[in-house]
């Protein structure tokens, strides 16, 4: 900084620093002005206070005096007195609001305090006086006394004086500090000037000085920076405008392999390789254009041996008077970087394909941000989603899977938070295509990441669809359970079912009622009709009793034209009647023979009530020997067993 651009900034400081005392000087008349205010409102508050006190009081004189000795003037005069202390309560309460310093609630209490003892003095005698009546106006008196009217009033503008006077005693005490105050910017305005002045000569002196030794300072540096830039290690170009060089420390020339002559005076252009030189101008047009004074670039070039290497260049316009001159380049051979970078996109581009082509779907997923950080595209392709077609966002695994997976999912993931390095953990899930239907994935997760807590952030697993193997599995599950030509439970499942049925029922001490029932005379219905005609009367046995029972009821068939169903949380009457439902239908269905005749068929059932202690075996065979005396009475008819 010149020494005259330091005097300005030192008159400039001065300047401001009178701005900020007049500024002050203003602030302190307002508030002088503010406490001048603030005496005169205390001492007209006080006045008034004294001059209410002798209203009120003279009102109650006039009234004993009329006591004494009637006479109308007497109750005009209180009339008045009462009107005038009004009158002083209003203004009282009025200048106390107006003035900042009385906004306080003390002030405010005892304001209204004395509004209302007035009022009340007023309404009393006023009343009282009007009617003229000597025992009206003892009446008033007496009341007010009784009330404590006068020692109340006296207290309260006895409080208000107290607090007006304080507020006299704050406001002159603030006075004197302000004008003490005054006083002391005064005198800080003088020596402030006085140092202003004293510095703004010094430096008008010294400042010839000054630029003598930074001439001298600045040649020193320069050679100095020529020496350092000489040595140093990194590669230092210069060039004009127009790209020439016009210096180059021997670093660059070693790094060039050229003399300093076949390199002074040409472009740089001339260095970089050719399908590069286009893309180069343009970058460095860009930065001389936009004035940018820093940039970095990266480039081959092909040195004096003619081997191609890589260059990192840090590139600084160079400045006079505002005008660019030329570049200054600081550049580094980052060749060995650049082959290690494409050696690791090989590498990445390697791993890519692998992921690619690897049969299932091969992820890494986020526990804690809830997201897939990376799918290959045989994720999208088994949930029917392009993968340019959706977007990975949190919590998208839990919004595709089915709602009774979602507990066992995030108990999973929760557990593989906690797992070890190379812990694998298997999970079989239902997840929603994308043409609504459900389909069913296998996955294996295991551990990739952790965070700085230890626990794991990220896992890597491979999931496939076994959609298909499920079916699989549930047709197998279904042949082994159920019957094929009902539709109902076998005799195991039947067995099983029972069981549990049981011991539910034991627990929740509630009823359970089963029903044994067979086809009457079957045997001579496949004798005579044959086996097809026997199996379609299974068949339609079967759709009657599906059609007759609740979701939570069980039926089976137990072997050949042998039927039971059982009923939880029913006694035997509710199953006697289904029983009987189920017995009317039978015998209103038809079946046909090749020859064009049909024939019907009926049943017999046997129902009984399961007691609390009883097991499956002996519930069924009370059915049994209620099944058994419904045969000896005739069959096609229902008997409960007693």
């Amino acid at each position: 900084m010149t020494g005259y651009a330091k005097i300005r900034t030192w008159f400039l400081a001065g300047f401001a620093f009178f701005a900020v005392i007049a500024a002050a000087t203003f602030i302190r008349n307002l508030t002088w002005e503010d406490a001048s205010y603030g005496i005169v409102n205390a001492h007209g508050v006080i006045e008034r206070l004294e001059e209410l006190s002798f209203q009120t009081k003279d009102a109650e004189d006039q009234v004993r005096t009329f006591l004494a000795n009637p006479d109308r003037h007497d109750l005009e005069r209180c009339l008045l007195n009462l009107q005038r202390a009004r009158d002083l309560a209003g203004q009282i309460e009025s200048m106390a609001a107006d003035n900042p310093a009385h906004d306080s609630p003390a002030q405010r209490r005892y304001t209204r305090t004395i509004r209302d003892l007035v009022d009340r003095q007023r309404e009393t005698l006023a009343e009282a006086a009007r009617s003229a009546r000597p025992e009206a106006l003892a009446a008033a008196l007496t009341s007010l006394d009784s009330a404590g009217f006068d020692f109340n009033l006296r207290s309260a503008v006895l409080a208000l004086e107290t607090e007006e006077r304080g507020i006299l005693r704050d406001r002159s005490a603030f006075q004197d500090r302000t004008a003490g105050s005054g006083r002391i910017l005064l005198a800080t305005v003088v020596l402030g000037f006085l140092v202003l002045a004293f510095v703004g000569c010094r430096r008008i002196l010294t400042d010839l000085e000054e630029r003598a030794a930074m001439e001298r300072a600045l040649i020193a540096k320069e050679e100095q920076y020529r020496k350092v830039v000489e040595l140093a290690g990194d590669a230092i170009c210069r060039t004009d405008e127009q790209g020439r060089f016009t210096f180059c420390n021997q670093a660059a020339l070693a790094m060039l392999h050229f003399d300093r002559n076949e390199v002074l005076g040409r472009s740089y252009l001339k260095l970089i390789r050719q399908d590069k030189r286009r893309q180069a101008t343009r970058f460095y047009l860009r930065q001389f254009g936009r004035r940018q004074k820093n940039t970095y670039y990266e480039f081959p070039i092909v040195d004096g041996h003619g081997v191609e290497r890589w260059i990192g260049q840090n590139v600084q316009l160079v400045l006079e008077a505002d005008k660019i001159v030329g570049f200054q380049a600081i550049a580094r051979d980052i060749s060995e970087r650049k082959r290690v970078e494409l050696e690791l996109r090989k590498n990445r581009r390697f791993i890519e394909r692998i992921a690619a082509t690897t049969p299932g779907v091969l992820y890494v997923y986020d526990l804690v941000e809830q997201r897939n950080i990376y799918k290959n595209r045989e994720g999208f392709a088994v949930l029917g989603y392009a993968a340019e077609g959706i977007r990975e966002t949190p919590g998208l695994l839990y919004k595709v899977l089915h709602p009774d997976d979602l507990p066992l999912m995030r108990a999973h993931h929760e557990a593989l938070r906690y797992a070890q390095d190379g812990e694998v953990r298997r999970i079989e899930y239902r997840a929603r295509h994308n043409a609504g239907h459900w389909v069913w994935i296998s996955g294996r997760d295991t551990p990739f990441e952790r965070g700085p807590d230890g626990l794991v952030n990220q896992i890597v697993g491979i999931s496939q669809d076994i959609t298909a193997r499920k079916a699989a599995q549930d047709r197998l599950a279904y042949q082994a359970n159920y019957d094929s030509l009902t539709g109902l439970a076998n005799r195991h499942q039947l067995w099983t079912r029972l069981q549990g049925i049981l011991r539910r029922g034991s627990i929740d001490n509630s009823e359970t009622a089963i029903c044994l029932f067979d086809i009457d005379r079957f045997k001579e219905i496949n004798d005579h009709f044959g086996h097809a005609a026997g199996d379609e009367v299974l068949e339609a046995v079967g759709g009657v009793v599906r059609a007759e029972l609740r979701a939570t009821d069980v039926a089976g068939r137990l072997g050949g034209d042998e039927f039971c169903f059982v009923l939880p949380c029913a006694d035997d009457n509710e199953a006697a009647r289904v029983a009987e439902r189920i017995r009317d239908r039978l015998s209103t269905l038809a079946f046909g023979m090749g020859s064009g005749s049909t024939f019907s068929v009926t049943a017999t059932f046997g129902v009984a009530k399961a007691a609390p202690d009883m097991d499956a075996k002996e519930v069924i065979e009370a059915a049994d020997r209620a099944l058994y005396r419904a045969k000896s009475a005739g069959r096609n008819r229902v008997m409960v067993e007693c």
